[in-house]
């Protein structure tokens, strides 16, 4: 990586750091210098040692437009569950277990991790584990289709 990368990204994380603690005193912006610093150390060093290199594949950007159109439906969904919820009859989540086996290697320990991160985009559906034989799911209103969403991120 780069100088200009490096303070690059060393920037974006304290603009980060400062526009969550919304204030402009001195000791948030060197409380935010450092913690940018070692972010951008970690970061760097995961970069070159070659772990966090992930190559997306077109299935996981369809997938992840898949998600991404399911939030509209959900969250008229949950409207829907609220309204039920008020008028005293309570929705009944449900958990799921999707077998989805995954060997052990670096392409499916990135799968896990988008699995993890993108299956969760939608508010109907929280991804609560990934494993090597399956995701544990928890949904407000079960709906076959979002499972089958979820278990597309794994292609």
């Amino acid at each position: 990586m780069g100088l200009l990368l490096l303070a690059t990204v060393w920037a974006l994380l304290l603009g980060a750091w400062l526009l969550l603690v919304d204030t402009s005193s001195v000791a948030e912006w060197a409380s935010g210098a450092g913690a940018a610093l070692v972010a951008t150390i970690a970061a760097a060093a995961a970069y070159t040692s070659g772990i966090s290199r992930m190559r997306p594949s077109l299935d996981l950007a369809r997938a992840l437009g898949s998600q991404l159109a399911r939030v509209p439906p959900d969250l008229w969904l949950l409207a829907r569950e609220l309204v039920r919820a008020l008028a005293g009859r309570h929705p009944r989540g449900r958990f799921h277990e999707l077998r989805l086996p995954l060997p052990v290697d670096a392409r499916s320990d990135a799968r896990r991790a988008a699995i993890e991160t993108f299956g969760s985009l939608a508010p109907n559906t929280i991804v609560l584990g990934v494993d090597d034989e399956g995701v544990i799911v928890h949904q407000l209103a079960a709906r076959r289709d979002e499972r089958d969403g979820v278990e597309g991120l794994g292609a």
